[in-house]
């Protein structure tokens, strides 16, 4: 028979591994709430910032700039402190730079795009329209690593598409802003968004660096790609290269670009999974709808809303169907289950012949 010690050493064991599976689904849960209302404040913060100008007093690149030289800052600070010297002079090792060069610059157009957006549609449609990247992500991956979607994945980013150009049309005259420029730019960022993604998975795969190091290389070309953009388009060819910052330029800056950036992070690291990025911009949709509603004067229609409750639950949806495990994955994973439980049940029957063995000796 068993110790009774080892029994009791399994048994609290097993209390320390239940209470710290419930501590991480707690940890987690709490950082996709948290993450899910600052992606909802940083597309409202990009109109807010605005005040009443139809187009935003302070230049994009000067906000781009300022907000991804605080985040170098962050990263070297983080290898610093985690790694000491040695980590903070790779942090200026030529061939990491060089391989996050391209990526930092295309992320730096994509916030370009993205502010300069703002400027023509408001921030819920904005974030609506923002939500077509799952149809683009799929189109992208079957480009260029030939993976297929099924028929009822096709379906519900069908369903999207459709509930994106409703939220367009039942919104019209409500409050919210809406132009043909705004929705080029808008898909412009979204196709950006989508390449520039797949890159940056493939350099954080092949990369042995730790992520302070990843993250201040990549950092360092988008702050360098928004100096450039900022000296040529607002230094040479306009009248200032900051414009007129207010607190509100100070609070996008540091509560809106500088917090989604380390939140982003935060909700990869926690929950290790691009679905759960995907699902929280999705959930974010009436958030900001009702952050216009409720701040900045929309009118709440219910056509609108129930617009952006179909996108929320098509998009749902469709994140789900992708982390649903295939049939083959599933077979393979009740083998180790039924082992699981035999192991047990043999042990269970040879204590019972010994204890047989010792009633009859007694």
């Amino acid at each position: 028979a068993l110790p009774i010690s080892t029994i009791r050493g399994r048994s609290s064991w097993t209390n320390r591994a239940e209470n710290a599976m419930t501590s991480s689904v707690q940890i987690q849960a709490i950082a996709f709430v948290a993450v899910t209302l600052q992606r909802a404040c940083h597309n409202s913060l990009i109109e807010w910032a605005k005040g009443e100008a139809d187009v935003a007093e302070h230049t994009v690149s000067s906000v781009i700039f300022v907000s991804q030289a605080a985040c170098v800052l962050i990263g070297w600070a983080l290898a610093a402190g985690t790694g000491g010297r040695t980590e903070l002079v790779k942090c200026f090792d030529w061939r990491t730079c060089r391989k996050f060069s391209a990526i930092g610059a295309l992320y730096a157009f994509g916030s370009i795009f993205e502010m300069t957006t703002v400027n023509y549609v408001d921030s819920a449609t904005y974030t609506i329209l923002s939500q077509s990247k799952l149809l683009v992500t799929a189109l992208l991956m079957w480009h260029y690593e030939g993976a297929k979607q099924s028929p009822m994945q096709w379906l519900l980013l069908l369903t999207i598409s459709s509930g994106v150009i409703q939220f367009m049309l039942a919104g019209t005259g409500t409050g919210l802003t809406l132009s043909a420029l705004g929705v080029v730019l808008n898909l412009t960022k979204v196709i950006i968004s989508c390449n520039v993604a797949i890159l940056n998975t493939r350099a954080l795969k092949t990369d042995k660096n730790t992520f302070p190091v990843q993250f201040s290389c990549l950092k360092l070309s988008w702050a360098g790609t928004s100096l450039i953009y900022m000296l040529v388009k607002d230094g040479c060819f306009g009248s200032t290269m900051f414009g007129t910052w207010t607190y509100r330029t100070w609070v996008l800056v540091f509560a809106g670009f500088v917090a989604n950036t380390l939140c982003n992070q935060f909700l990869l690291k926690v929950l290790a999974s691009a679905l759960a990025k995907n699902l929280s911009e999705a959930m974010g949709v009436p958030l900001v709808y009702f952050a216009k509603v409720v701040f900045m004067g929309a009118i709440f229609q219910v056509p609108v809303f129930n617009a952006a409750v179909i996108v929320i639950l098509a998009c749902t949806a469709y994140i789900l169907s992708k982390g649903k495990p295939s049939s083959n994955s599933s077979k393979a994973s009740k083998a180790p289950c039924i082992e699981d439980l035999r192991a047990p049940l043999l042990e269970a029957g040879r204590l019972r012949k010994e204890d047989n063995v010792i009633d009859r000796k007694s």
